[in-house]
């Protein structure tokens, strides 16, 4: 089933999403990031998964607080970039496995 663009842009922008994830800092970032539309293609071919499977897969709570979710390179794999904010209110990066 292929999703749209805009409902891609739309999930990752929800303010209220609960999310959980494997937190860990943010890595230097070794290669390129993807488009949108690169992103929603890969996802479609099951190359990368949804911001919402890596987020539920890694288990931490929080919210994204940012609809500028990127998925780059990093250390060789493909990794979801996102903000999130705790129960307590602090916003940190996260990277998730986007693969």
């Amino acid at each position: 089933m292929k999703n749209s663009v805009a409902a891609f842009v739309a999930a990752v922008g929800v303010a209220g999403a609960l999310v959980g994830g494997f937190v860990g800092p943010v890595a230097a970032q070794d290669g390129r990031c993807l488009d949108r539309r690169e992103i929603q293609e890969r996802i479609d071919s099951g190359e990368l998964i949804q911001l919402s499977q890596a987020m539920d897969a890694a288990r931490v709570d929080g919210k994204i607080i940012s609809s500028a979710a990127q998925v780059c390179q990093i250390n060789g794999q493909w990794q979801w970039r996102v903000n999130v904010m705790d129960s307590s209110g602090e916003s940190r990066p996260v990277t998730l496995p986007a693969q």
